[in-house]
């Protein structure tokens, strides 16, 4: 059976890593997480890094090498596991650069199928969006996105995905596991 690529984007906050967690299991599929691979491989970013522009750069950077060693745990999964495994990928991707990446890495491999998730938030008022980022620095959070703002600019620059993709509505609409639920059901459609 061909590999599926299952990438679960969105903006911060958007339930892409829970959703994850309860649609790698069904699938068969291991699960990778940019924000865990980042913290992993290249570690926390700077507390105080929006302070100064060399700071920016710095994250900047940072988050360009997060990229790249997600782009190469996919390659991975699809060249080096035999046989080439499923997997479920969990980055916001609000870049058509990214996703430009991801297509060249998959271009090698085409029996292997992409499934896009677009998870996409049904109320991120900001005191919302505040209070999930109030309970996530209790719960030891180390994604990206700490702060309103940080919400606000990925938001603001987010490009939908370019290829074919469904949307998963989130938040107070939809529980994480009616989420998982519908993303389950797009993923096994033909």
């Amino acid at each position: 059976m061909a590999p599926t690529v299952t990438v679960l984007c969105g903006w911060p906050l958007s339930g892409k890593s829970e959703t994850a967690a309860r649609l790698g299991p069904p699938l068969g599929a291991h699960v990778i997480d940019i924000d865990v691979l980042a913290s992993a491989g290249i570690g926390l970013p700077e507390p105080d890094w929006k302070a100064t522009e060399a700071g920016r750069q710095r994250n900047l950077n940072r988050m360009a090498m997060a990229y790249e060693l997600f782009h190469q745990a996919v390659r991975l999964h699809l060249e080096v596991a035999q046989p080439p495994r499923s997997l479920v990928a969990v980055t916001t991707y609000s870049r058509p650069s990214s996703w430009e990446y991801l297509l060249r890495v998959l271009a090698p491999h085409p029996r292997a199928r992409l499934k896009v998730l677009w998870l996409r938030p049904t109320d991120d008022a900001p005191e919302a969006v505040q209070t999930l980022l109030s309970q996530r620095a209790r719960a030891g959070y180390s994604g990206g996105c700490t702060t309103l703002d940080e919400y606000l600019d990925v938001k603001a620059r987010f490009v939908p995905p370019p290829v074919p993709h469904q949307v998963i509505d989130t938040w107070f609409r939809h529980a994480p596991q009616d989420c998982a639920t519908r993303a389950l059901e797009y993923v096994l459609a033909a």
